[in-house]
């Protein structure tokens, strides 16, 4: 029944998933794929030759979004972490750059659903209530909306739940706990963050001597990896794509961040899982270890978010920690199996497949009403608009244009061929001395802008005589005549 229910939502899953190269993100993560896929770590600038050469011009006008320009070399380099980049690569080397990453997305999200399952019965937790907790991170909006494009926010819980469960079972042998480290380190290479869930997991490992050194011995490899390629490319062992990622951070913003986070997890789950985590303390059974190392792992992933800068902005932003969720998940799933226990103490059988119906049921209905209010389901479409646009761009634009944008940068580089001039530090004199030399050099000039882009690129920033010709949704494409 549990593996019927599980392919029934893949099929849901894999009707509304898409993968395009789109915003900063979905091409961040997918230009990095094509340069593993070809054996490269860095790429590139197309900077125009009548521009000049490379270290003569601001890089960071040619600079797609998705990569950033270092002073370490001349060349660009992705600034997302390389877990996600890394499956992507690996998976499209076999199937394609169609079907590969569409399979590691769909992967991503069913696995994730099934190691809760797995790691609520490894927690000895009841059947009924396993599955509950599996349907309701299937089912939680945040997740869908991760799992249906191409972000990393999915692949870093499915990571952090194997992690999780390897580790209940590194108790008993040491080659788990190998296995164990392994997981981290590559939950860590999708997202730095999960560095977090390590107290988490040593937890449920236990402090023997042998365990941690399996442990630190499987997670190696993936620390090598993580060492070498920031110092290659950003210039230090823990220096990131991101830049200065702890300018990000303050402690103002910690109790907006919390209200914020509360507000949404109380609309998006069912609201119970807040508290009833807390309810294992009514029984000693349930006063586990375990118990404990899942608030840990929520405490300290979700509480180093709080005091991110844009964690507070929207409601998508839970994005940030899901994989926090799904021990918040786990850890409520204890509380209801204590309330179970302490029930059966007065004679009520039959309580935990009460319970693990009444979370699925409003987990199921939370999910109706918010998937649909929050038009979560029509995310794909907005993505698909960036690469008809890129379509359409190719269709209108000679083989030697260049292309003002900023937010379909990332795109274009991916689909297109064509150099980018990115609008957003670019000045109105910087743009006419741009436009002088590459009219000289016989090239034509387009812009590719969403609608809210086009106050600050077509006439503030640079100013021309633009002609709308096509567009792909809010997305327009423009030529200079």
């Amino acid at each position: 029944m549990g593996l019927v229910g599980l392919a029934l939502y893949a099929l849901f899953l894999a009707r509304h998933m898409t993968v395009v190269a789109g915003g900063s993100d979905s091409s961040g993560y997918l230009n990095s794929a094509r340069l593993f896929a070809a054996g490269a770590l860095q790429t590139d600038l197309r900077v125009p030759e009548e521009f000049g050469p490379v270290a003569a011009v601001d890089r960071a006008h040619f600079s797609p979004q998705g990569f950033a320009s270092f002073s370490v070399n001349l060349r660009l380099s992705p600034s997302y972490p390389t877990g996600l980049p890394l499956h992507f690569a690996l998976a499209a080397k076999f199937l394609g750059w169609e079907a590969g990453p569409l399979l590691v997305q769909l992967l991503a999200a069913v696995v994730a659903v099934w190691l809760t399952y797995l790691t609520a019965r490894a927690m000895e937790l009841h059947y009924t209530l396993a599955a509950a907790g599996a349907a309701m991170l299937a089912t939680f909006p945040v997740f869908i909306f991760t799992s249906i494009q191409t972000l990393s926010d999915t692949m870093a819980t499915t990571w952090t739940l194997a992690a999780v469960l390897c580790a209940l079972h590194a108790r008993r042998s040491t080659a788990w706990a190998v296995a164990t480290g392994a997981a981290f380190a590559i939950g860590v290479l999708v997202r730095p963050t999960n560095v977090l869930i390590a107290p988490a997991l040593v937890m449920i490992m236990g402090w023997k001597l042998r365990t941690i050194v399996a442990f630190g011995l499987g997670g190696l490899p993936g620390a090598a990896w993580f060492v070498y390629y920031n110092h290659t490319l950003y210039g230090g062992a823990l220096k990131s794509g991101y830049g200065d990622i702890w300018a990000c951070f303050a402690w103002e913003f910690g109790w907006p961040t919390a209200a914020h986070f509360a507000e949404w997890l109380l609309k998006l789950l069912p609201a119970a899982l807040l508290l009833w985590p807390l309810a294992a303390l009514a029984h000693r059974a349930t006063r586990t270890r375990e118990w404990l190392a899942m608030l840990a792992l929520f405490t300290a992933h979700a509480g180093a978010y709080l005091f991110y800068n844009v964690s507070q902005d929207i409601w998508w932003c839970l994005r940030f920690i899901l994989p926090a969720v799904s021990a918040l998940i786990l850890a409520g799933l204890v509380g209801a199996d204590a309330i179970a226990r302490w029930t059966e103490q007065l004679g009520w059988r039959g309580m935990r497949p009460a319970m693990a119906v009444l979370l699925a049921g409003w987990a199921l209905g939370n999910s109706w009403y918010w998937t649909q209010r929050l038009t979560i389901l029509h995310v794909p479409g907005y993505e698909r608009a960036y690469a008809e646009a890129a379509g359409k761009l190719l269709e209108h634009a000679p083989a030697k244009s260049i292309v003002l944008c900023s937010a379909a940068s990332g795109t274009l580089y991916y689909y297109t061929g064509l150099p980018t001039l990115v609008y957003d530090s670019i000045t109105p004199p910087q743009f006419a001395d741009y436009v002088v030399k590459a009219r000289a050099a016989g090239r034509a000039i387009f812009a590719a802008v969403f609608d809210i882009e086009e106050e600050d690129a077509l006439r503030k920033n640079c100013p021309g005589n633009w002609h709308k010709i096509t567009a792909a949704g809010n997305l327009g494409i423009w030529e200079l005549r």
